[in-house]
């Protein structure tokens, strides 16, 4: 009798008890995954946004701070000197309708593609001094090499903007002086451009695009939009996300979130 008790105190779990164990230890798993995947995802989606919303800030930044500086020259004479008051000559700003022809084109005014679908693209031309503080970049263009002196013995900053892929990745370009273009910012994938043309008469202001555009003289402003994507797909699970691109629509539905970063410069150099 008392090894019967000894056997009925030593035997083990019934094959019900171990079911019930392995499914409630699977339940727990599946919670703990769930948990760590919708922790990493809303990591990864915090992280690009955030390098959506740096690209954006400073695509801007670098294109606002360039067209400000569009047609600055040294003043020549005085200020009643109003046809040529600076010693700057040609077009300040040069916008295409879907980008360059070719970006590398050496004329002052680079053919335009005039395909409404591709990005804009624009040319910011000015000068610099020649006895510019050394390591301040206000001898450099866009890509921080120096800015040649020319034939007049000024110097001329030519800078242009445009969007093409790199590695891979939709990325804002640039071409300095020197015609050898280089990514500047990753996951930029749209660039529109309007032009604010004034009235030399009433002062008025209007909005136009640069398709077609040929008085140069009469702008006075530019507005800009950038739109950046996020690096990674499957950040945006929504059929649509909520929100306008730079063309007025909707966002495409990829997989990837997008946000666009919208600014108006005024040309300082410019008079009417």
């Amino acid at each position: 009798m008392r090894a019967a008790l000894v056997l009925r105190r030593q035997r083990g779990r019934t094959l019900i008890e171990l079911l019930v164990a392995i499914t409630i230890g699977m339940m727990l798993s599946v919670g703990i995954l769930s948990i760590y995947g919708a922790n990493r995802q809303t990591y990864r989606a915090s992280t690009d946004l955030q390098h959506m919303q740096a690209a954006g800030q400073l695509a801007l930044d670098r294109l606002a701070y360039q067209i400000r500086m569009a047609g600055y020259g040294q003043i020549v004479g005085d200020f009643t000197t109003v046809s040529t008051p600076t010693s700057f000559t040609g077009n300040p700003l040069w916008a295409c309708s879907g980008g360059f022809n070719s970006p590398v084109d050496p004329s002052q005014t680079p053919a335009c593609t005039g395909d409404a679908t591709q990005p804009d693209a624009v040319q910011i031309r000015y000068q610099v001094e020649n006895a510019a503080v050394a390591g301040s970049g206000e001898s450099r263009d866009c890509l921080g090499f120096a800015v040649p002196v020319d034939g007049t013995g000024v110097r001329t900053a030519q800078n242009r903007f445009y969007i093409a892929t790199s590695n891979g990745v939709p990325t804002l370009m640039c071409a300095g002086n020197s015609l050898a273009p280089a990514p500047l910012i990753p996951n930029v994938e749209d660039l529109q451009v309007r032009l604010r043309v004034g009235d030399p008469f009433s002062r008025a202001q209007q909005v136009v695009d640069p398709a077609g555009f040929t008085d140069w003289g009469r702008v006075i402003g530019v507005e800009l939009c950038v739109q950046v994507v996020s690096e990674n797909l499957g950040e945006n699970t929504q059929a649509t996300q909520t929100g306008t691109s730079c063309r007025g629509g909707a966002f495409p539905a990829d997989g990837r979130l997008r946000r666009t970063f919208t600014q108006a410069i005024t040309l300082r150099n410019r008079i009417l």
